[in-house]
């Protein structure tokens, strides 16, 4: 088993980006948001300070950090004039609860 592997099931914490890595470390393929979150996993140590922003603004996968404070939740968009037009997905969620 490769050591890195050994390494996060030991001592890393149970946070958004280890299954990720481990999925990567494994040879299996990952979608870019589970590469975004396997990549703050490893560059955080493992979390191993705890869930906790790392306050690298400068880092370009910065704005998609899990535990990022004030981190904005996307539901709804602005329209061009202003207006809230729902995403896709909540578009589809809520049409499968009137199913």
């Amino acid at each position: 088993m490769n050591e890195k592997i050994k390494i996060i099931r030991q001592h890393g914490k149970t946070a958004r980006g280890q299954k990720e890595i481990l999925k990567h470390l494994s040879g299996q393929k990952l979608t870019f948001k589970q590469a975004i979150f396997a990549k703050c996993y490893d560059c955080m140590n493992y979390f191993s300070d705890g869930k906790i922003d790392c306050k690298i603004p400068s880092c370009p996968l910065y704005p998609f950090m899990a535990y990022k404070e004030n981190r904005e939740k996307k539901s709804t968009k602005t329209h061009k004039t202003g207006e809230y037009v729902q995403t896709r997905a909540a578009m589809l969620s809520k049409s499968i609860l009137t199913l």
